[in-house]
């Protein structure tokens, strides 16, 4: 039987834990669809397709309990119209709701640029989707092949002490190369995870050689749970959590929620860990703006000139980079990081 698109996404939604290699060869082989708000048009035939330099309104998911943006990938126009009629989805006054065709493989480079995009997932209909996560997208918008392994991850905090007497279940997981089998640990009372999760795994250090793993979205529930506990309690949760989406390269979460900190008035925080998050994630023309607008807003903090110079040199532009630098040592003469910084881009090893 011929593989098709619709038959692998259908076979990687009922079976998460197989191998994904026929999946993703076929996604950089055919042609895939993404659902878009625009203004009638009179012509029968709807195809359009969105070149990486235009901007477009693309229709996409907040994630209910991280936030970030997950955004529907179809392969093929009946997949968007069943999509729509599913969700009970309503276009705004004047306006419908197209699908729009795109090459092979050439929409996985126009997502990465969505603000606080997470993912994709890959939609058949209500009983077969996937969820493709952001690493899995950045190969596949290199034209390259994802791991066939699950994502493996250190602990991203100092250590994580669970409360006595907290109810822990144990299973086995498949990790993936020498490794082989490993020790799943599970706290039901944190929340539940789905087989997909399994993708994505942190390894826990339970003293001496012994070792478990956790799904990364099962981490994150935890982290939450022990905030409220009296012996989890900290008045670091928030910057755990933020180092912890970024560690597991949970890049749009993060971004979601530095919005979320910059709206309760945490915003020269908010924007440097969002500045590291675009240099990260290859945003580097968002983290030279973004950096620009800190060195106005925070002139005293030279975090900004710092990253800002660095996101300037690899875009190319060494002499903004440099000057970003030299004007910032005006302020801080002699700071040792800004030197450094300095003589390193005027003459590099």
């Amino acid at each position: 039987m011929v593989e098709t698109l619709e038959h692998l996404i259908r076979q990687a939604a009922h079976h998460p834990r197989q191998p994904r290699l026929p999946l993703y060869r076929e996604l950089l082989r055919s042609e895939s669809f993404l659902l878009t708000v625009d203004e009638p048009m009179a012509e029968a035939e709807k195809k359009r397709v969105t070149r990486s330099a235009e901007s477009f309104p693309i229709w996409a998911d907040r994630d209910s309990e991280l936030g970030g943006v997950w955004v529907p990938v179809f392969p093929a126009k009946d997949s968007v119209a069943l999509y729509v009629e599913a969700k009970g989805l309503q276009a705004p006054s004047g306006q419908e709701f197209l699908w729009m065709g795109h090459d092979p493989a050439s929409v996985f480079g126009l997502l990465r640029g969505i603000k606080c995009f997470s993912g994709i997932k890959l939609y058949l209909d209500e009983g077969a989707a996937v969820q493709l996560s952001w690493p899995e997208v950045k190969a596949l918008s290199l034209g390259e092949i994802p791991g066939e392994t699950p994502e493996l991850y250190n602990l991203p905090v100092a250590r994580l002490t669970l409360p006595a007497g907290m109810q822990v279940a144990y299973g086995k997981v498949e990790v993936g190369g020498a490794k082989g089998k490993g020790k799943l640990l599970y706290l039901p009372q944190a929340g539940h995870f789905k087989n997909e999760d399994l993708r994505k795994l942190v390894r826990l250090d339970l003293g001496g050689e012994d070792a478990a793993w956790m799904p990364c979205r099962h981490f994150l529930q935890v982290l939450r749970l022990l905030r409220g506990s009296e012996e989890g309690e900290t008045s670091r949760y928030v910057e755990d959590l933020l180092c912890a989406l970024v560690e597991f390269q949970m890049y749009g979460e993060a971004e979601a929620l530095c919005e979320w900190l910059e709206k309760r008035g945490r915003q020269a925080y908010a924007w440097m860990a969002l500045a590291v998050i675009y240099q990260k994630n290859g945003k580097l023309l968002d983290c030279a703006d973004l950096c620009r607008q800190g060195l106005e807003r925070y002139p005293a903090e030279k975090f900004f000139p710092l990253h800002g110079a660095d996101a300037l040199a690899a875009l190319g532009q060494k002499a903004a980079a440099l000057r970003m630098l030299e004007e910032a040592l005006e302020r801080f003469p002699r700071d040792v990081q800004l030197v450094q910084a300095l003589e390193g881009l005027k003459n590099p090893q």
